[in-house]
Formats: C-alpha cells, structure tokens, sequence
C-alpha cells in the first residue's frame, strides 16, 4: 500500500503542476491581450524604428528625433552626450546602423513602355475615343481602366510612340483646337480627361499613365486628379499612384499619395504625404515644397551623413524623413507629355 501511494502522491503532484503551468500562461496572454491599441501601435513604432538597413547606399532615411539631436552639424559631439543620458540604450540606441530604415528617397519611377506587338491590328481612333469618353463622362474610371489595358486601345497609344501629340475627342474653339470639355490619349499609355483651354490642358482634369499588364515594372497606374494650367499640374490637385507588390522591395518607400498645391508639375507649399511599403502598409507625412524642393523640417539638424529632414510623421512629429540633397529637389509629377499637337 505503501508504494500505491507514493505512486498517487507523484501523480498528484504533476497534475497541480502541470495546472500551475497552463495557469501561468493564461495570466500571461491574458496581459497581452488586455495591451492597449496606444501601446501597440508604440510598439509598432518602435519595431519600425529599429530595423537595420544600409543607409550608405540610400537617398532616405527614418530616424527619430533624438537620433538628429545626435548629428547635428554645429557639435555632433555634445548633442549625442547629451542626448545619450536621455534615451535608453545609450550611445548604441542612437546609432543610425541600428536605429533608421532606408530607402531610395520617393521610388523614382519611369513612364510605361509598350512593345512592338500590335502590327496588323485593326483599331478604330475615333470610335475609341468617343466610347472611353462617355466612361470618363460618367465618372466610371474601372471602365476605363478595362478599357485602357485592351490591346486596341493600347496599339493606338503606340501610334503615338516617340512623339508628344495626341489623339482627341470634344470641344474645340473656333480655330479648331481643344477647348471646353475633352479626351486625349498619348504615346506611353497617357489618358487626359477634363478642362481644356486654346489647346492645352487649362481648368480640372484627370491624367493617368497606365502600364501594360504584361510590364514586370513595378508602378501599374500613375494618376493625377486636380487643377491644370499650361499643360501642366496648376494649382491644387493630388498625384497618386499604385504598385505591383511582388516588385515591391523591403528597403525602398513608395509613394502613393501627393496632396497639396502644384506648380507647373512640381509640389509646392505645405504637402500631405502618404507612402506605402511591400506589406501595403501606409505611413502619413507633412512637410513644405518650393517649386519641387522639399524644406528642412523646423527646429531639426542634418543626419551624420548630410541627409535632410524634410517630413515629418502625422502621429509621431518625431518621426522623420530624411532626404540626400539631390533627393530633395525636383520633386513633382513625372512623366507626363506635353506640347504635343493634335493628331487628326
């Protein structure tokens, strides 16, 4: 009997432990669980901020703010003492080895390219035109773009290849040129729906630039939606565009969303930013343009390497985004033709 219980008592007492155990783990995850969305999304941030890259090779970087305290250009010395007594991990956490995610500033991006595949095939420009401007007309731009990506619409883009003319359809003035409301298709996949004034874009109107299903680039439409003046962006108005996410790397940042006023293409004035990374995940930025040149961000210092400030995250204003000198300037609507002649 004497051994039947010892038995019992082993037995028992793994049981309790094993009870201990899975009592141990429910408080635990219970304390995840009860991790507010504030929390988290600190975490997220944090996570973010310290993922290694390398930023040798970049136009842009993410840092955070005591990161810059760290390099400013007057005594990059004294700031990162300073601030090293002030953020935990030290010397080490301001390491921009170990504390920034790189990129090559705004992915810079090329204008679709069509191939030499439509010889022989039979296309109507008029007809075309007038059946995707009543989509336009409509508001349907899912039609458009159905109709854009067919082969017939893209041989008449390809009709236009190597010049800056244009196919069109809708209202002229008295000397024949485009005025009032109107449709033009260009070389390179363009589309350019709205206002038109002494035949040039003049008033609101919609360009896209649409890439052929078969590109392996990793852009698949360009837009701009807003105010044009000069054939060009003129006023207020926003560029978007979408990607391919399995051309998408994890270094680079992609742009999806430029908001603000524009000048002859570029941004200018205060801009929301919105890009995007290989996981569709968004990031919202503010910073201030002047004709395409992005200003440094108040109240901050250049990175170790020269790199400037210039956005700064919607809901974390020390987050920053950092831009090469180069990578600063020029910043605007790319790709767009213009000065082109009617084609009839």
């Amino acid at each position: 009997m004497e051994k039947e219980e010892k038995i019992k008592v082993a037995i028992t007492a793994g049981v309790v432990a094993v009870i201990l155990l899975i009592l141990v783990l429910f408080l635990a995850l219970s304390g995840k669980k009860n991790t507010s969305d504030d929390d988290r999304l600190n975490d997220s941030i944090s996570q973010y901020a310290s993922d290694t890259a390398e930023a040798a090779s970049s136009n842009l970087s993410v840092d955070t703010a005591s990161n810059v305290a760290s390099s400013s250009a007057s005594s990059a010395d004294d700031s990162a003492a300073a601030a090293t007594s002030d953020v935990p991990g030290g010397a080490e956490y301001l390491d921009p080895a170990k504390n920034s995610v790189s990129g090559n500033s705004f992915y810079s991006t090329n204008t679709a390219v069509l191939k030499n595949i439509y010889k022989g095939l039979a296309i109507d420009i008029n007809s075309q035109l007038v059946e995707m401007y009543g989509y336009f007309e409509a508001g349907n731009l899912d039609a458009v773009r159905d109709l854009a990506h067919l082969d017939r619409f893209e041989a008449m883009s390809y009709k236009l290849q190597g010049t800056n003319n244009f196919y069109y359809y809708g209202g002229t003035d008295s000397n024949g040129k485009p005025s009032g409301k109107g449709l033009a298709v260009y070389a390179n996949d363009q589309y350019y729906y709205g206002d038109w004034a002494d035949g040039v874009r003049s008033g609101q109107g919609t360009w896209i630039s649409y890439y052929p299903d078969y590109s392996t680039y990793v852009v698949t439409e360009h837009m701009y939606s807003g105010a044009f003046a000069n054939d060009l962006p003129n006023g207020q108005g926003q560029e978007h565009y979408d990607y391919n996410p399995e051309y998408m790397n994890g270094d680079d940042f992609y742009l999806q969303n430029a908001i603000g006023e524009f000048v002859n293409g570029k941004y200018n004035g205060d801009m929301y930013i919105i890009t995007v990374d290989n996981q569709n995940d968004t990031t919202e930025w503010y910073g201030w343009c002047r004709e395409g040149e992005w200003a440094q961000v108040a109240n901050t210092y250049k990175d170790a390497k020269g790199k400037i400030p210039v956005l700064y995250e919607r809901l974390d204003e020390s987050h920053l985004y950092y831009m090469t000198e180069a990578g600063t300037k020029n910043n605007g609507v790319s790709g767009i033709i213009t000065g082109g002649s009617l084609v009839k």
